[in-house]
């Protein structure tokens, strides 16, 4: 009981005179006053477990605090570079996946428009957009005027616009 009370004064004294200077140390390192509170209570923490273990000199204290400290402050940076991998890799999958919704959206509204066209103007749309014919060959390939073609193309062209105006 008596060595617990000896133990809790000693180390009130030690608490007092080192938290300032660790404190103003792991600031000055994570520039964030709640981490660097909570890495110099975990090594105050550490230092109470180990208590009984360390040699009496202030010096070996001190010491052994600075060392323990340095070791929570690289820890939490490992940490915080893995938390932050996490975290791109995260942000990466939720863009790619919101990309391919919307690709998927994209290709449903263009199968939708399809199905709206005559099945002539998705005939005659597809031959110029999707095989590269030229309006006389179309034209000529289906016997067809080009002034057909035309109006063909337009109505696919008006109907595209209007239903992808939100995707463009």
């Amino acid at each position: 009981m008596k060595s617990t009370r000896i133990k809790k004064k000693k180390f009130s004294v030690l608490f007092d005179k080192y938290y300032k200077g660790l404190f103003n140390y792991a600031f000055k390192v994570v520039r964030e006053k709640h981490i660097a509170e909570e890495l110099v209570q975990e090594s105050f923490v550490k230092l109470w477990e180990n208590f009984e273990n360390i040699k009496e000199g202030e010096r070996t204290i001190e010491s052994y605090l600075i060392k323990i400290l340095k070791n929570k402050v690289i820890d939490n940076h490992r940490k915080s570079l893995v938390q932050e991998k996490h975290l791109n890799l995260y942000q990466f999958n939720a863009e790619f996946v919101t990309d391919l919704d919307n690709q998927w959206e994209l290709q449903k509204e263009i199968e939708r428009i399809y199905t709206s066209l005559p099945p002539k103007t998705t005939e005659i749309f597809k031959l110029s957009r999707d095989k590269g014919y030229t309006y006389p060959e179309i034209a000529s390939l289906k016997n067809i005027s080009i002034k057909t073609v035309e109006s063909h193309i337009s109505k696919a062209l008006n109907a595209f616009r209007k239903g992808l105006q939100d995707y463009l």
